[in-house]
């Protein structure tokens, strides 16, 4: 932060402060109240910006989440003129973890993903492995498990490009934990076992680490069940729920209470899920809605297991009292923020870049709801950067389109149920597919699909359209109607150039289209390729 222009005074103090923050010690009251009178001394946005970064983190850690929320939307506008990025980057990350405390996921999304448009920007690895983490753990607690494993394994790659923090290989364990978890959940089992594995050697070549002892032991349990160690793994879980008699254990891992739940429910004995449910139930964790509401399915099935029929009655009447409860803080929670940031309007807030970096609430309307793809204004956001990328760098392009193979006859043949079936089986190969950065996969409408390549080679370009091909072949989905195959399959038109004079991006869409043709008219259940502008010159992969 550069600090010139201020008193010596003051930048000794603010500079001991940063300092003290990264080695992981959050600033008490008294502190905070100092910045933001020098803030007021003399004239600071950018001493104003980071002591209501710094209070809205003291009011974080004393659970006050509106000063919290209402310290972090009063920054924003600080930050942002003063070109505070990676700070501002913090601030909506903040944002986030403190609508999901309220229970609030969609609006936690959307600040989240507007932590990362700025982390992604500026090369913020640390702050993108957190958002990314803190999006898989929501997604988490949505039983969306699949698609928090694909942000649990970025966020995890973040981490490993950080530099070192205090709390680095914390909130790193704490992902790895996390992320296995949900392979168990998937029935993954050797993926988690390798998340322990690189977990321990973690463990071993920095011993010196902050982390979460408990959150591991939990982790554990696990894994030693997994293992065949059956009598380790139950010794672990009753010493865990020993240690929760501690109220600073039972803090500590509060917001792991679900992903715990959901650890002993897998052991042999019930006793133990029985157990945390009891201990659970004497902290009275009401008044933490998003925990309470998410241990709900562990604590009603249990209750219906021992046939206590009222009890399930008065719980699942509390659990629609406590959901009504929260939701209408919600709302007014929301109501007092856009009151809030418009009161700030014009002295703190940037309304059109707002709106543009609001991207989780894009992504609820960019993505196709059937197949989970990026649907067709998504996929006109991304083609039209990466187009202007691969053209400043002189870098090839690939357009790829895709279509089912007399999709209509399936259809009419099968039924549109089973239509949608075999969209969204389709749209699995696709997703597997996908790689940050260089394939981007999306429904591009009815059964076509377009497949954008960016930063790789031909040779690289057309082994992934014959994997998708082969993968569609190997789902085997029966197709009584089609001329071409007794299977669904597919025909693809792949287009791969630099952009280069007046070249936009339809032209490849266009060029690829004409390939997609091609494959069709040479049979179907086939690949066209092309790296020529003219339609005399492909490459037919059967």
């Amino acid at each position: 932060m550069d600090l010139k222009g201020l008193p010596q005074t003051v930048q000794n103090f603010i500079e001991e402060t940063i300092q003290n923050r990264e080695n992981g010690k959050f600033p008490d009251n008294e502190t905070c109240q100092k910045v933001m009178e020098y803030a007021a001394d003399t004239g600071s946005q950018k001493l104003a910006g980071l002591g209501l970064y710094y209070l809205a983190e003291y009011y974080w850690q004393n659970d006050q989440y509106e000063n919290t929320l209402q310290c972090l939307t009063e920054s924003i506008g600080y930050l942002k003129n003063e070109q505070m990025y990676e700070l501002l980057a913090r601030t909506y990350n903040m944002m986030g973890a403190v609508s999901d405390r309220k229970n609030n996921r969609m609006v936690a999304l959307s600040s989240y993903y507007n932590c990362l448009q700025y982390a992604e920007k500026y090369h913020f690895y640390y702050i993108q492995g957190m958002a990314e983490s803190n999006i898989a753990y929501t997604l988490v607690r949505m039983r969306l498990r699949q698609e928090a494993i694909q942000h649990y394994r970025t966020a995890i790659d973040f981490y490993s490009k950080s530099e070192k923090t205090y709390q680095l290989n914390y909130n790193r364990i704490n992902c790895m934990i996390e992320c296995g978890c949900c392979h168990m959940y998937m029935g993954e089992m050797e993926e988690a076992l390798r998340l322990w594995n690189q977990i321990e050697q973690i463990i071993r070549e920095a011993p010196e680490s902050y982390y979460s002892k408990i959150t591991l032991e939990m982790y554990r349990i696990s894994c030693e069940l997994l293992q065949g160690h059956e009598e380790e793994a139950l010794k672990l879980a009753a010493d865990l729920l020993e240690q929760l008699s501690d109220r600073d254990v039972f803090e500590e891992i509060m917001d792991e209470l679900v992903i715990l739940a959901g650890i002993l429910e897998i052991l042999p004995d019930g006793k133990y899920l029985e157990e945390l449910i009891r201990i659970i139930d004497e902290k009275h964790i009401e008044e933490h809605y998003n925990i309470f509401l998410d241990l709900y399915p562990f604590k009603s099935e249990l209750l219906q297991k021992k046939g206590l029929t009222w009890e399930y009655i008065d719980y699942t009447r509390q659990y629609f009292d406590i959901y009504e409860k929260y939701q209408q803080e919600n709302r007014e929670a929301l109501i007092n923020v856009i009151e809030l940031q418009n009161r700030l309007k014009n002295v703190t807030l940037d309304w059109t870049n707002m709106k543009a970096s609001n991207r989780e609430l894009e992504s609820l309307a960019m993505h196709d709801e059937l197949t989970g793809l990026a649907n067709r204004s998504f996929l006109h956001e991304y083609f039209t950067s990466s187009f202007e990328h691969a053209y400043e760098e002189h870098e090839l392009m690939g357009v790829e389109l895709m279509d089912i193979d007399f999709f209509k006859e399936y259809n009419d043949h099968y039924g549109h149920l089973a239509g949608d079936q075999c969209l969204k089986a389709i749209a699995g190969v696709l997703r597997k597919q996908q790689v940050p950065g260089k394939i981007f996969c999306a429904r591009y409408g009815g059964d076509e699909f377009m497949i954008l390549y960016t930063g790789m080679t031909v040779e690289k370009i057309r082994r992934v359209a014959e994997d998708i091909l082969r993968e569609v072949r190997k789902l085997k989905l029966p197709h009584e109607c089609s001329n071409c195959s007794n299977y669904v399959s597919v025909s693809q038109g792949v287009f791969v150039r630099i952009p280069v004079g007046n070249n936009k991006e339809w032209d490849f869409t266009s060029r690829a289209d004409e390939l997609l043709y091609k494959a069709k008219s040479c049979g179907r259940n086939s690949i066209c390729l092309s790296t020529e502008r003219f339609r005399d010159k492909f490459i037919e992969i059967k």
